[in-house]
C-alpha cells in the first residue's frame, strides 16, 4: 500500500470512499477526481458512492473498484453499510446533511470535504475552505482541490487531466442500431435542447429555427434529437417542427450511455447547460452551447472540463437586469440565432 506522513507516524490507505450523489453533469465533472485517486493510490480500493442514474457511469470507469447507490438503501441501512467499509479515507466531492452524515458513520482517519456549511466544520477534519457560489473555477477544478488536499505533494507530482467517459461495446450497439435502422449515414448533428437543471435555455421554437437554417445550408445534414424517454412527445414534435427529412428522435428511458452512445457517433453537438452536454466534452466532441451569464450558472463555473473545441453563445452577456426566475433567456436575437448557425456549420466542415 502507498503511505502518505502524519507528523512521524505513516498511514497505510487501504480504502477511500468517495462521494458524488447531484446530478448527471456533476458525476460527469468528477471523474478527473476519480482518475487522480486511483493514480495517486492504486494499491487502495477506490469505493464511489453515487446515485442509480449515474452507475453505469462509474461502473464502466476502470479505476473505481466498487460503488454504492445511495438509492438502494434507507438512511439506516447506507449507514451502517459506510461503517462496515472500514475506510481511511472518505472524501465528499459535494457535501449536504446526509453526505455529513455518512462522512461521520464512515469513522474515516481522514475525511475531506467543501467547508461552507455548518455541519461540514464538524465533519471533515481535512477539509477545504470553498465558497462555491462565488463560481471562480469550474466545478471540475473545485472537485480536484479537494482530491489535492489528500497529498498535496503526490497530487502534484502525479497530476493529469483525464475527464474521458467509458463506453463498451454492448454501450456502442445501442448507436450502431439506431443508425442501421435508420439508415443514417454521412454527417451528424446530435441535439439535446431540453434540461433538466436551474441554468436557463433558449425555447424549444428559437432551436427549432437554428435547425432549419441549418438544414439549409446542409440539406443532407442528419440531426437527432436526444431527450428523456419523459420528454419524447415533446421530441416527436420538435422533429416534426424542423420539417426536414433526415432528424430523428432518440427518446431514452434506459441507462444514460444509451444516449451517450448517440452523442459519440456526433460530428458535432448542439446544446445547453445539461448533462448531455458534459457527456459530450467527455467524449471528446466538438461542440456548441447556449450557456447563461449568471455567475452560479457561468461557462467559468459549469462550462465543459477538459475540452477546448468548444463554442459558447451567451445571450444575456450583455443584459444586466436578465430575470433568472424566467426559464427561457429574455433575449435572443437573430445575431445570436446567426452566430449559433456559423458556430454549428464550422463545426461540421
Amino acid at each position: 500500500m502507498v503511505p502518505i506522513l502524519k507528523g512521524k507516524k505513516k498511514m497505510e490507505i487501504k480504502r477511500i470512499l468517495v462521494s458524488r450523489t447531484d446530478k448527471i453533469g456533476d458525476l460527469i465533472l468528477s471523474i478527473p477526481s476519480f482518475f487522480m485517486l486511483k493514480k495517486m493510490y492504486p494499491n487502495a480500493e477506490l469505493v464511489a458512492i453515487v446515485r442509480k442514474y449515474n452507475m453505469d457511469i462509474v461502473k464502466n470507469l476502470p479505476y473505481i473498484d466498487r460503488f454504492v447507490v445511495l438509492d438502494d438503501y434507507t438512511k439506516a441501512e447506507l449507514l451502517e453499510k459506510i461503517a462496515y467499509f472500514k475506510a481511511d479515507v472518505f472524501i465528499a466531492l459535494y457535501n449536504d446533511a446526509y453526505i455529513a452524515a455518512l462522512a461521520r458513520a464512515s469513522k474515516a482517519k481522514i475525511r475531506i470535504g467543501p467547508i461552507s456549511k455548518l455541519n461540514s466544520f464538524f465533519t471533515y477534519n481535512k477539509g477545504v475552505l470553498q465558497k462555491r457560489s462565488r463560481s471562480v473555477k469550474n466545478e471540475g477544478q473545485y472537485n480536484l482541490d479537494l482530491v489535492a488536499k489528500l497529498d498535496k505533494k503526490r497530487f502534484s507530482i502525479l497530476y493529469e487531466l483525464n475527464t474521458k467517459l467509458v463506453l463498451t461495446d454492448d454501450n456502442r450497439k445501442v448507436a450502431d442500431t439506431f443508425f442501421k435502422e435508420n439508415s443514417i449515414e454521412g454527417k451528424c448533428l446530435v441535439v439535446n435542447p431540453f434540461i433538466g437543471g436551474s441554468a436557463k435555455n433558449i425555447t424549444d421554437e428559437q432551436y427549432v429555427s437554428i435547425l432549419k437554417k441549418v438544414k439549409e445550408e446542409m440539406p443532407d445534414l442528419n440531426i437527432i434529437v436526444t431527450s428523456h424517454i419523459s420528454d419524447e412527445e415533446r421530441n416527436e414534435k420538435f422533429c416534426k417542427d424542423i420539417g426536414k427529412d433526415k432528424v430523428f428522435s432518440f427518446s431514452n428511458g434506459a441507462s444514460i450511455l444509451n444516449t451517450a452512445s448517440i452523442i459519440d457517433r456526433a460530428d458535432v453537438y448542439f446544446g445547453a447547460s445539461t448533462g448531455p452536454t458534459h457527456i459530450a466534452g467527455a467524449l471528446g466532441k466538438r461542440i456548441v452551447a447556449i450557456y447563461p451569464n449568471k455567475k452560479t450558472q457561468s461557462i467559468t463555473r459549469w462550462g465543459v472540463f477538459g475540452n477546448s473545441n468548444v463554442e459558447y453563445i451567451v445571450p444575456d452577456e450583455n443584459n444586466p437586469n436578465e430575470d433568472y426566475k424566467n426559464p427561457y433567456f429574455d433575449n435572443f436575437t437573430e445575431e445570436m440565432e446567426n452566430k449559433a448557425v456559423k458556430y454549428i456549420l464550422e463545426g461540421l466542415k
